[in-house]
Parts: C-alpha cells; sequence; structure tokens
C-alpha cells in the first residue's frame, strides 16, 4: 500500500515594514502622522517631577551616558506629554550644543520617547533659566559639598583621629572623602573599616 503525502509551498508573504519615527514631531521621516500604539513606559506619573527627571536621565544614561551627562546640566522647566522643557544657563553652553546638536537631538529624543512610552521632543528655552530650578548636577554638586563638609567634620572630632593626633603630635591637613555614600549602620558616628 502506498501513501502519498502532498506538500504545498507557500511563498513567504512579505510583512510591510513600518515607516522610520521622528521622535520630536510624533510624524514618520516621510511627514505622516503616526497612529499611537500603546507602549510600555518607565515613566510613573505618581512620582515626584525630579525624581521622573533622574529615572528619565537614567534610560539615556544607559545607552549615552555623554548625552545624559550634558541633560544633567539643563535646568527643567516641564515634563509634558511628548515634550521635555529645559533651560541652560550661558555657562552651559557646550552641554547645551550637545544635546541641541543634529546628532544630539535625534539621541535624546529618541531615548525620551523611549522611556516616556512615546513620541517626546526636547524643548530648549534658556530665556527661563533664571527663573528655573537648579539642574540635577547642581543639585548633586550641593549634595556632594554638603557631604564632604559633614563627613570632614565627622573626621575631625572623631575619638579614634583626635587621639592619634594627640599620641603622634600631627594635625590633618586634608581630608578627601572617597565615596558618595556611607557602608555604615545609619546615624552611627563610627568609621567604616575595611576587613
Amino acid at each position: 500500500m502506498e501513501t502519498s503525502r502532498a506538500t504545498s509551498t507557500t511563498q513567504p508573504q512579505s510583512i510591510p515594514s513600518a515607516p522610520p519615527i521622528d521622535a520630536g514631531s510624533g510624524r514618520s521621516a516621510t511627514g505622516e502622522l503616526l497612529a499611537e500604539a500603546p507602549r510600555s513606559s518607565r515613566d510613573d506619573p505618581t512620582r515626584p517631577l525630579l525624581e521622573r527627571w533622574r529615572s528619565a536621565l537614567e534610560t539615556v544614561s544607559v545607552e549615552s551616558p555623554r548625552h545624559a551627562a550634558s541633560l544633567k546640566q539643563g535646568r527643567l522647566l516641564y515634563l509634558r506629554d511628548g515634550e521635555v522643557g529645559l533651560a541652560f544657563r550661558p555657562e552651559t553652553g557646550f552641554h547645551r550644543t550637545t544635546v541641541t546638536g543634529q546628532s544630539g537631538r535625534t539621541v535624546v529624543e529618541r531615548l525620551l520617547s523611549l522611556h516616556f512610552g512615546r513620541p517626546t521632543r526636547l524643548v530648549v528655552d534658556d530665556s527661563a533659566a533664571a527663573a528655573a530650578g537648579k539642574s540635577v548636577a547642581e543639585l548633586d554638586a550641593e549634595a556632594r559639598a554638603e557631604h564632604e563638609r559633614t563627613t570632614g567634620q565627622s573626621v575631625r572630632n572623631h575619638p579614634a583621629i583626635l587621639a592619634t593626633l594627640r599620641i603622634l603630635g600631627g594635625e590633618l591637613e586634608h581630608i578627601q572623602v572617597l565615596e558618595h555614600e556611607r557602608t555604615g549602620a545609619p546615624g552611627s558616628d563610627l568609621i567604616d573599616e575595611q576587613p
């Protein structure tokens, strides 16, 4: 008994490719308006504005640390649906150019769109820099300086340091803080020792 097998050959159907996206306008490169498809977002609109901006900066930093560092120099004006508003002080012109230049803007807007889950464009309004709050870079620098000041005071007044200085007859000239975060117990005045 002979069985026959029928084989059918089907040609693979070509899948139409989607037009490239211009994240800055919500339009494709051909100019047609894109339908908003639900996308996953890394943004949590219930969080405070500064936390949302820091989260967006982290997303940018994963792929482009240079652009994230420059975005940190900008003073956040607003986070709106499809827009991030920044203002740069005159002394941060290099960073402004880094994120608004032709290649920089493309990278930044693509990564912000990825983070917010929708086409997002970067809007820069330097005239609002004076009235805007401090940039993430300014806030981080202030926190670092305060940490170094308090750590220096803590070290200078630590009993073990004072005893050592008394016994050896020396003095502290400079204290260099090597880490930003303390690894010891919160509120502890003890200096952490390396094992």
